[in-house]
């Protein structure tokens, strides 16, 4: 029941979110949909945030992790812009909330983890402050890129976003390590 409990209530959130504000939410619209009582919810989660963060995680950044590497890493950037086209008013919302920072942090972490997988295929053996240092660059410039396109409502076709990260990744990414290993 607890992963089910967990379900009902995203769902909830997802369907109350597509007539209200997030920040106007109540645990108990929540529940009342999901058709669960209050202390379900806090059983599971501390706020309505954390269920947002859950969703986001149980949604996306799972997805996009399992069995994500440097070559199928495009094909992972086009999941997580499907599933923002596909969600485009759930996670409008989400930035447009209080909490905008977990759509920014789930934005920063799938990001992250693409160009990781890059980083570590093209030199296993990475100074780590120098992947660090790559990572956080082209993983927040990946989740800038998507945030400006949620917030430009859509316009950019998708295979045009994915071919300016990968022009960037496949190329910038490599010159940056060899041009610091080479010194």
């Amino acid at each position: 029941m607890s992963s089910i409990a967990k379900i009902r209530l995203a769902h909830a959130l997802k369907n109350l979110i597509q007539t209200k504000p997030l920040d106007k939410i109540t645990i108990d619209e929540l529940t009342q949909l999901a058709d669960l009582n209050r202390n379900t919810f806090y059983y599971h989660f501390a706020d309505i945030y954390d269920l947002l963060d859950w969703t986001f995680e149980q949604d996306i950044i799972i997805q996009v992790k399992r069995n994500l590497t440097a070559k199928n890493w495009p094909s992972k950037y086009q999941i997580t812009l499907d599933y923002i086209s596909t969600n485009r008013h759930f996670c409008l919302e989400s930035l447009h909330s209080q909490r905008r920072d977990l759509l920014e942090n789930f934005l920063f972490e799938l990001g992250t983890q693409m160009v990781k997988s890059v980083v570590l295929d093209i030199d296993d053996q990475i100074n780590p402050h120098l992947s660090c240092d790559l990572i956080n660059f082209y993983g927040g410039a990946i989740a800038s890129q998507v945030l400006q396109w949620l917030l430009d409502d859509l316009k950019t076709p998708k295979n045009v976003l994915i071919s300016r990260a990968t022009a960037i990744l496949d190329g910038t990414i490599e010159f940056v390590i060899h041009k610091n290993t080479h010194k």
